[in-house]
């Protein structure tokens, strides 16, 4: 790969870091030579915290050298709820990185980028990565604390909440029914390979939908096998694109704490529409750290590509890599 193909990779990368997580969560830096440089505002949604963080991205980079990061700090969202509770206060967590943490991620990043992704683009895989590396280690948000009030101030909190059908939202599930009459047809469901690392299993179910009642008349006939239904978690993620042009998308974690959001994700990253995943874990009895939502996409990828639910760019994208290795 020349400097020219490298230029090219750093651009679709940062452009796919927008798109995942948002065009402001991005700050370009000031170009040195050839040498790019910005700040990803990431949010690390198993810590309920969002990290900044500074990449250098070399003229060599992705073929040749890994990104370099600088560790701006952390802020800690979960105390921001307390702004959505009135009467309550909510301790904000001190999230610093000592010497061995940041020795830790910087080898995980260059380890990442050679041997994960093969000399290619790695960001997104490694705040990935770290988000479930910080869960561990970091302290849980607290408990809110409610502050001294009277019976008045009480209930105009009480009042204040907005309620649930005010609040905007994507196309919603449907409650689960009982009466077959109200039933919606069941859209086929495609059943992936399975997938075990220490006795956990991850199964990964794909559909085509176009409404949310196609994604809860999937999820409703994998409930009613009850091997699924018994089963650790069920993750769910879907997207589908409106007539309007625009993108419904939701997610479940079913539990496995930010796991539906990464499934959004790779939905985005593969081009996929009209499409619900539900990957179904069985807990094997070790805990698996890290490596657990590294098995439930790739569970996911393996069966939205063998059912046919890739985009062609993002096939095409995806061919080039392999022919790179």
């Amino acid at each position: 790969m020349d400097d020219g193909d490298n230029q090219q990779r750093q651009q679709d990368e940062i452009v796919a870091l927008q798109a995942i997580f948002g065009a402001s969560a991005i700050e370009m830096g000031e170009t040195t030579g050839p040498q790019r440089s910005f700040v990803l505002h990431a949010p690390l949604d198993a810590c309920e915290a969002r990290a900044s963080i500074r990449f250098y991205l070399p003229e060599t980079y992705p073929s040749g050298d890994p990104p370099i990061f600088e560790w701006v700090g952390a802020h800690d969202s979960s105390a921001d709820d307390a702004a959505g509770r009135p009467g309550y206060v909510i301790p904000r967590r001190q999230l610093g990185l000592s010497e061995d943490m940041l020795n830790t991620i910087e080898h995980e990043l260059r380890r990442a980028w050679r041997e994960d992704m093969c000399s290619d683009v790695v960001i997104y895989t490694w705040v990935t990565w770290l988000d479930a590396y910080l869960a561990g280690l970091w302290p849980r948000p607290a408990a809110p604390i409610p502050l001294p009030r009277d019976d008045s101030n009480a209930a105009s909190s009480v009042l204040a909440m907005p309620k649930r059908s005010e609040q905007a939202h994507a196309p919603q599930l449907r409650p689960e029914q009982t009466d077959d009459s109200c039933r919606v047809d069941t859209p086929d469901i495609f059943t992936g390979a399975a997938l075990e690392m220490k006795k956990s299993v991850f199964v990964a179910h794909v559909a085509r939908v176009a409404s949310g009642e196609d994604v809860q008349a999937v999820r409703d006939e994998l409930m009613r096998d009850k091997k699924i239904a018994q089963a650790t978690h069920n993750i769910l993620a879907y997207r589908i694109r409106l007539e309007n042009g625009s993108i419904c998308q939701d997610n479940d974690d079913d539990g496995e704490t930010a796991a539906g959001k990464r499934l959004g994700h790779l939905l985005q990253l593969v081009e996929a529409e009209n499409v619900v995943v539900v990957v179904t874990r069985w807990f094997g009895g070790t805990h698996l750290g890290p490596d657990r939502f590294k098995l439930i996409n790739n569970a996911a990828r393996q069966a939205l590509d063998a059912g046919g639910f890739i985009g062609e760019q993002a096939k095409s994208a995806t061919a080039k890599k392999a022919g790179r290795k």
